[in-house]
């Protein structure tokens, strides 16, 4: 079962009237113009992060965005496997040789079949052209030149099928090194030196990608991609790092009503080993949570308090309606906000809604 807490707000509404009376001494911002000013602004800007909230956590285990099984085309006896487990690879990288005695054997036979059927096939050709014309002038029936065209085109066949299987040789003898298809951690090694593999059968298991908390969730949990998330470690407990929500199920099990979600690890968490026990403690919005802001990121527009927003990578700024709960000296503590969020500190009072700002400061973000 989550575990769930949830930091009260107050709504003081004799507050209100007093708060819009100092905001209109705070930077009040005008009506909105039409269009967004052309020139950028110079303001300062806050990140803000909620004074509390729902949070609920839940065990999972950290795992490999990609689980890479890895094996020969081909089957045969292999000669060296030159990693260990835990050794970190790069692509490209051989991981693995087959013996290639009989492969180098069948390349040879391969290239001299190729050559003597090369060679059969200019000759045909070479004779199905002297013959050509010849059956009119009576030196040659027309029986005797419709062989001669057809042996050569029989001979040509024969040259292309040998050159395929010298291709075929030569894939083959390629085939009998294992290369890594990208970088990664070696969590298995299924076979030594010596030992005789089948085509396909798995000599090497490589983890790839940034790790991941893999996550059961009851269906009624509801999120969307992107939800941030903190994970611990029962290994290492004093590792807290950043998690964010990758994908989600989009079915849960037939028998527990469970649904696996992906959380991506933020922090470096090398030091944890893959399949570690986990736990996700999820940052659940809550449209009542409160946050501290400065007295001068706020705005009126009629009696509807406001701030200056931006997302999270462009520099234009929106209108952002808030409720006003309370006054704190210097600061307000509004609601409506959602936690991480960028708003203008200062500098808002000639701002228009879009308009291009250029950020003079990043303030740390209060409670």
């Amino acid at each position: 079962m989550p575990k769930i807490s949830t930091a009260p707000t107050g709504l003081p509404t004799t507050l209100i009237a007093a708060g819009l009376t100092l905001l209109a001494c705070a930077g009040c911002s005008s009506e909105p113009v039409a269009s967004p000013r052309s020139d950028p602004t110079l303001v300062d800007v806050v990140t803000i992060h909620h004074a509390g909230g729902q949070t609920a956590a839940f065990d999972g285990v950290l795992r490999p965005r990609r689980d890479i099984a890895l094996g020969f085309k081909t089957g045969g006896r292999v000669l060296a496997l030159s990693v260990q487990v835990g050794d970190h690879v790069r692509a490209g990288q051989v991981i693995a040789r087959l013996s290639r005695a009989e492969a180098i054997a069948d390349s040879g036979q391969a290239r001299a079949d190729l050559a003597a059927a090369t060679v059969e096939a200019i000759r045909a050709g070479d004779a199905a052209r002297r013959a050509a014309g010849l059956d009119g002038i009576g030196a040659l029936s027309a029986a005797e030149v419709r062989d001669r065209t057809l042996t050569a085109s029989a001979a040509a066949a024969k040259r292309d099928a040998a050159r395929a299987a010298f291709d075929h040789s030569r894939a083959t003898l390629a085939d009998a090194v294992l290369v890594a298809p990208e970088n990664g951690v070696v969590t298995e090694r299924a076979v030594e030196s010596g030992a005789v593999v089948d085509a396909g059968s798995v000599v090497v298991r490589l983890a790839a990608g940034a790790p991941e908390i893999e996550v059961r969730l009851p269906e009624r949990v509801r999120l969307s991609s992107g939800t941030m998330a903190d994970a611990s470690f029962w290994s290492a407990s004093e590792t807290i790092a950043e998690a964010r929500l990758r994908l989600i199920g989009p079915a849960a099990d037939g028998t527990l009503r469970l649904r696996t979600a992906r959380f991506s690890v933020l922090g470096d968490v090398s030091q944890v080993p893959f399949n570690s026990s986990a736990t996700v403690t999820l940052r659940l919005p809550d449209p009542k949570a409160t946050i501290r802001v400065p007295l001068t990121a706020l705005g009126a527009q009629g009696s509807q308090p406001h701030v200056w927003s931006l997302s999270t990578v462009g520099d234009r700024v929106h209108r952002q309606p808030v409720h006003l709960v309370e006054l704190r000296g210097d600061d307000a503590i509004v609601s409506g906000l959602p936690d991480g969020q960028r708003i203008v500190a200062s500098g808002g009072d000639t701002l228009s809604e879009g308009q291009r700002v250029v950020l003079a400061g990043v303030v740390p973000g209060g409670n």
